[in-house]
């Protein structure tokens, strides 16, 4: 077991304590944002010592993702409840979470990957910082927290319509590659 794995496992326990610090604390959540923050944290630099000192895993490839997406899971829902975010922001995120399931599912059957890109980690930064605010500060502004979570949802969008320019861009580059090779290379 290396030190990323070890991170992203660590990430995973995480995931209850984040949720059982959130259920006991008063108003302001700063203790459950300490915990994200430092699940965060783990999450960056998990992949930094993966990608630096070439010890990415398949197993990593696994525990990485599902402890974010756990994490996330569990700050959005138990904001959901405490009536910290509204209904429409959770299904916003949750479509784009199973957006991306589906189409991680299609691109791995077509043997096809669209690796994450700037679009990708401005709505992460995003919904971190908004996940932060909101958790610190309990921000009772309307206006604010609909601004925040709009910055989200609009990243959001940036997010998958960049990821689909990337995968048409890239079926298209195959194709080409394909039709050139069926004419010998002669179109080269």
């Amino acid at each position: 077991m290396n030190i990323p794995n070890m991170l992203s496992i660590l990430r995973l326990v995480m995931v209850p304590v984040y949720i059982l610090v959130f259920l006991i604390e008063g108003e302001q959540k700063t203790a459950a944002a300490a915990i994200f923050i430092l699940a965060s944290a783990t999450d960056v630099l998990d992949g930094y010592i993966a990608r630096k000192y070439n010890m990415t895993t398949k197993i990593g490839q696994l525990l990485d993702p599902l402890a974010d997406k756990l994490m996330q899971i569990a700050v959005v829902v138990t904001m959901l409840c405490a009536k910290m975010v509204p209904l429409w922001f959770v299904l916003v995120l949750a479509s784009k979470e199973l957006l991306m399931i589906v189409g991680g599912a299609f691109l791995f059957a077509k043997k096809t990957f669209v690796k994450s890109n700037v679009f990708g980690k401005l709505n992460t930064v995003a919904m971190f910082c908004a996940m932060v605010i909101l958790l610190i500060f309990s921000v009772t502004n309307v206006t604010l927290k609909n601004v925040m979570l709009g910055v989200v949802v609009v990243t959001n969008a940036a997010a998958i319509v960049s990821y689909l320019y990337l995968y048409f861009i890239k079926q298209k580059q195959f194709k080409n590659y394909i039709g050139k090779k069926q004419d010998g290379g002669l179109n080269s």
